[in-house]
């Protein structure tokens, strides 16, 4: 991991608070050579409108008075701390000193001279690259227009969300809460200077959730990222729309004052690889890491939600008896959300009885959604109507008849992926004879399919006709877990040309996406093809299994730059919700919640749809802890979702008496803020099958604990307390403790470091060491 630095000229190899001379100093010397500055200002609204901002003071001062309508307001820099990577935390105190001032908020601007519109302008899981691409309205999921199909030119085109203006000369700022970022921060990269700047904020302050504001100029010359208290938007984003926001600013009283403690960092970036990696380092570090906590461990999770998948998620219908992923028994969705996924851990439990669910299920995606082309489709209704995912619009349907459905090309990579896995662990039960040849035959036209697509387009668009193979809409990243299917299918099948396409397919994707965006997009069903979560995440699961695939050590550099754009989308903060909701009830944390993507603007119990192990992997191929931190996040977040006895989640918003049937269940919403308004802040209601298979994923795929043992590496992802130490016999020893009200069966993997530089393949899981610990107790057992 390269080191980075401030561009300003300052003594780094020691941590100091400055003096009081000095405040004003280190700002101003970090800021001049971005060609920037700050002010220190007064915002006074009416309503949530904003009528006139006025400056106290700027950096050069240190401390500022303002005489303005019979009010004297004052700033100072109380602390100015400079850290020894060189970046800043700074604390400044605004004080209303005489007087009062009705509708006004305090806030701390960074204006830059040196713009340009090519600045990518990223707030965590909101906005990257400015949002600055064409946009769709008509709120949640609007329809593709007919300009969208057949074009091989396809500019990504974002639903309805905050961005910056597309062309010169048009307004462009961005208003946002706190509470729309997965971390409390404003970020850009200068692809021209080389250069990024991030400034990181508390969620809020005593006077409520602080905003995060962005404004250019109408030529794109300079810019303005400012961190406002309390912060007010004039209109507030939903799911695509917008709607005017109900923010008040604060009411000031004399002697009124608060304190707003930022965290800045000024770097060199050659690249934005290097801008994600930089982040990742620095987005916990004003709010802090969050200690570990004990709500259940993993294995009680997956035992309460495999009751529920075989209960609940299992149909007998009178076309199949088969696992559903959601949607009940009429609907089955491949893929994404479930179908065919939640098979693989009912596999994994190695009895006649789930064998022969699985086998079911298998059968009926091979049967049933498999077209000519070897794509298959992804909605299937009542065991025989095909749903089409974008239906071709009604004034092209004359001109292109021999297309009669679509599917997601999203969906299509996970079903090659998971029919793979379920092939290999088949294989390593040794049921290799449970495998039928006309699963394997649909698998392999499946993987032509993809290989056929590439050679001829290069692409692998968002949406596909299943008959004809053809591309009907281009552009995305929604095939980001093909190349992962590909390395697995060239592995199982022995066909080197699959491996071929799939790391030219992830070459393409890192050098048009992540490399050049900063950012993935268009994997999930109900979005255009705005920015998203899974589409990021499913490229790092490619990653490593194309470093599992060939051991060529790029693959890994790529991956640890996917996995900083992941942890991005990942909450980094427990955010405190309002008293009364469901989640205050339960005291959930958010810190690991991940968010979906630009449009659907809330975080989630987990990564639709994987445990995550590619994590765990990266960690282990790497020794960089923060991999490992960043899952063990995503875990807990999961865990603080699932109802369990005494604690109920999915039921505790719609009072249902029957609490004890709905053990293991979890939903899909972890709202922290108003894009569905207020009302859903913290609201929990329903329950999802994607959510509930990423936790019975975790228990599986997961090790509690891993440990290598020639050397002092102890990680704990379970939630349980573990150390090693030494008997009077010179034995190496292992305890236990579970702390937690539910049983545990944790799970061991151990190793040396040398076994720890061959790459961890997809079935280990099955040699791993069980360690039995009950609620409340402790278990010493050996490391051998």
């Amino acid at each position: 991991m390269r080191h980075y630095f401030l561009l300003a000229i300052l003594p780094l190899f020691v941590q100091v608070i400055a003096k009081a001379q000095d405040k004003k100093t280190i700002l101003d010397g970090a800021l001049k050579p971005l060609h920037g500055t700050a002010t220190f200002e007064i915002w006074h609204y009416e309503g949530n409108t904003l009528r006139q901002k006025e400056v106290i003071g700027s950096v050069g001062d240190g401390s500022g008075e303002l005489k303005s309508a019979g009010a004297v307001w004052r700033y100072d820099i109380v602390a100015a701390e400079r850290t020894i990577d060189g970046s800043i935390k700074l604390n400044v105190k605004f004080r209303l000193e005489k007087g009062v001032a009705k509708e006004a908020a305090v806030a701390v601007s960074f204006h830059f001279s040196a713009w340009t519109k090519e600045n990518d302008v990223m707030i965590p899981a909101a906005i990257y690259d400015g949002n600055r691409f064409p946009v769709l309205k008509g709120g949640y999921n609007p329809p593709y227009p007919p300009s969208m199909y057949f074009d091989k030119n396809l500019p990504l085109t974002f639903s309805d969300n905050p961005r910056l203006g597309l062309t010169i000369k048009e307004p462009s700022k961005i208003e946002l809460l706190t509470w729309n970022a997965a971390t409390p921060a404003i970020s850009y990269f200068s692809p021209a200077r080389k250069e990024g700047f991030i400034v990181i904020t508390e969620p809020k302050t005593k006077m409520g959730i602080s905003g995060l504001t962005v404004e250019e100029a109408n030529d794109r010359t300079t810019a303005t990222l400012s961190i406002v208290a309390p912060g007010v938007r004039e209109y507030a984003a939903g799911f695509g729309d917008f709607r005017k926001s109900d923010d008040k600013a604060h009411d000031w009283q004399e002697n009124e004052e608060l304190n707003l403690s930022l965290y800045l960092c000024a770097f060199p970036a050659e690249n934005r690889p290097e801008f994600l990696a930089y982040f990742m380092d620095k987005r916990k570090a004003l709010t802090g890491e969050t200690p570990q906590y004990y709500v259940a461990p993993m294995s009680a999770i997956f035992d309460y939600t495999r009751q529920q998948v075989d209960n609940g998620r299992f149909h007998n219908t009178p076309y199949a008896s088969i696992y559903f992923p959601e949607g009940g028994m009429h609907r089955f969705q491949l893929g994404w959300v479930g179908g065919m996924m939640n098979t693989y851990p009912m596999l994994a439990l190695n009895d006649s009885f789930h064998f022969h669910r699985v086998a079911n299920t298998i059968d009926f995606v091979v049967n049933k959604l498999q077209g000519k082309s070897g794509f298959f489709y992804g909605v299937i209704d009542d065991g025989s109507v095909m749903v089409p995912e974008r239906g071709l619009p009604a004034i092209l349907q004359s001109k292109y008849p021999h297309i009669v459905s679509s599917a997601m090309v999203r969906k299509n990579a996970d079903a090659l992926f998971w029919f793979c896995k379920h092939f290999m662990l088949y294989k390593a039960l040794e049921r290799e004879d449970s495998i039928k040849p006309e699963w394997e035959r649909s698998a392999r036209r499946l993987a032509e399919a993809f290989v056929r697509t590439w050679k001829e387009n290069r692409e692998l668009g968002q949406y596909i006709d299943p008959e004809s193979g053809e591309i009907l809409v281009y552009n995305s990243t929604a095939g980001s877990v093909a190349p992962a299917a590909l390395a697995l299918a060239a592995r199982y099948f022995n066909e080197p040309s699959y491996l071929q396409a799939a790391g030219e397919i992830a070459e393409s994707y890192y050098h048009r996406f992540t490399e050049q965006l900063g950012f993935t997009a268009g994997n999930c069903g109900d979005i255009c093809q705005d920015a998203d979560s899974e589409s990021a995440f499913g490229l790092l699961e490619s990653f490593m299994a194309l470093y599992w695939a060939t051991g060529d050590g790029k693959w890994l550099e790529k991956a640890k730059v996917e996995a900083a754009l992941c942890s991005t989308w990942t909450i980094s903060y427990n955010y405190a919700f309002p008293a009364g909701s469901d989640l205050y009830r339960i005291d959930a944390h958010t810190t690991g919640a991940v968010w979906a993507s630009t449009q659907n603007k809330h975080g989630a119990p987990g990564i639709c749809t994987s445990s995550g192990d590619y994590l765990f992997k990266l960690y282990r191929a790497t020794g960089e802890q923060r991999y490992a931190e960043l899952l063990r996040d995503i875990l807990n977040a999961h865990t603080e979702m699932v109802e369990l006895p005494g604690r109920p989640t999915v039921t505790a918003g719609v009072g249902d008496a029957s609490r004890g049937t709905k053990w293991g269940m979890s939903m899909e919403r972890i709202q922290i803020s108003d894009a569905e308004g207020k009302s859903a802040i913290g609201k929990l209601y329903g329950s999802n099958g994607w959510t509930e298979l990423n936790g019975l994923l975790m228990g599986v795929e997961l090790p509690g604990i891993y440990l290598q043992t020639d050397k002092n590496i102890l990680i704990v992802l379970d939630q349980v307390e573990a150390k090693r130490w030494k008997d009077k016999m010179g034995r190496t020893m292992l305890s236990i403790k579970n702390p937690t009200a539910y049983d545990a069966t944790v799970s061991i993997f151990q190793e040396t470091s040398k076994e720890a530089g061959t790459p961890l393949g997809y079935t280990e899981f099955l040699k791993w060491r069980k360690v039995k610990v009950k609620a409340g107790e402790t278990v010493e057992t050996e490391i051998i």
